[in-house]
């Protein structure tokens, strides 16, 4: 008896399924079109080079964002230029907080740039209520303005935004 039920559950489950598929709209292509729009995106606030901020309980402090000549003759990735960024981290919380990954970088095109190691680049984690200077490299290949958005590794926090142009 209990095969049975269990057998006829599991017909009515899959005849359930294969009508919600089959029930779908196939006219259209999928998906939505996204559309330009003329309006001017909602204006973001972004930080500047020397300022303190403050994501959740973690305070950033961009230091220095520059170009250098540094190349690790390891890696695979060979890009045209990489930044060096150096950052303040003062920890708040309560609990460990992991470094050098609580960085994303987005190059002049919008693009996240990926890592790039370089010596002296910091990837650790530092006690409640202690601080430290994070070093860590990015690959790029074009110069011009770059947005760095600051964020512990596990938040629901917004991150911090920065703006900078290096040449």
């Amino acid at each position: 008896m209990r095969k049975r039920i269990i057998a006829v559950l599991g017909a009515a489950s899959i005849i359930a399924l294969f009508a919600t598929g089959c029930s779908a709209d196939n006219t259209g292509n999928g998906g939505t079109k996204v559309e330009k729009s003329s309006k001017k995106k909602s204006e973001i606030k972004y930080y500047k080079l020397g300022e303190t901020v403050k994501v959740g309980d973690v305070e950033y402090t961009l230091k220095s964002v520059e170009k250098t000549d540094e190349r690790n003759e390891f890696e695979d990735s060979k890009p045209a230029n990489v930044i060096k960024v150096v950052y303040h981290v003062k920890n708040d919380g309560k609990q460990d907080l992991p470094i050098g990954a609580d960085l994303d970088a987005y190059g002049p095109d919008n693009n996240k740039l990926k890592t790039y190691p370089i010596s002296n680049t910091t990837v650790d984690s530092i006690a409640p209520g202690k601080e430290s200077d994070v070093t860590t490299g990015f690959g790029t290949d074009k110069m011009g303005d770059f947005e760095l958005q600051f964020k512990p590794l596990v938040s629901l926090d917004k991150s911090a935004k920065f703006k900078v142009n290096v040449q």
